[in-house]
């Protein structure tokens, strides 16, 4: 199954992942909307995948940077798309920016049952598991090399 990656600004994809967005987080884990969309998409640089048709399967953001560390959230893949490789072809393209803009470290806020996802891109989980949105998180951390 053929797909690629691609990165923008939320101004220029929004109504195109928000439907993803929507499934994901609030029809499929019951997230609050209200706690799902919030108003730092509009500052962050989101990953966009797509099949070979230009059908959104995929989206994640990575948000501004504070102190020489970048954080990832909001990943999501369509159902029928993942364990494919979206998911990690997105984190990519995320870090590789991070790197290119200078981060040094990249965090993030894992749900507890994508942890593995995250460990073997190279995260090392941080800390207690708590609870996000009724959900259970753990934090995990990434540090860039050149």
């Amino acid at each position: 199954m053929e797909f690629r990656v691609s990165l923008a600004h939320w101004a220029d994809i929004a109504e195109r992942v928000r439907p993803l967005r929507l499934a994901v987080f609030v029809v499929e884990q019951g997230v609050p909307a209200h706690l799902e969309m919030d108003d730092r998409d509009r500052h962050c640089l989101h990953a966009l995948a797509e099949d070979a048709s230009g059908a959104v399967i995929g989206t994640g953001r990575l948000l501004p940077q504070d102190a020489g560390v970048g954080r990832v959230g909001r990943m999501a893949v369509a159902p029928d798309w993942r364990g494919k490789g979206v998911g990690a072809a997105m984190l990519d393209a995320l870090l590789a920016a991070a790197r290119a803009r200078g981060d040094l470290l990249i965090e993030l806020h894992a749900q507890l049952h994508a942890a593995p996802f995250y460990d073997r891109a190279g995260f090392a989980r941080v800390g207690d598991v708590y609870e996000e949105a009724g959900i259970p998180h753990i934090t995990m951390r990434r540090a860039l090399t050149a």
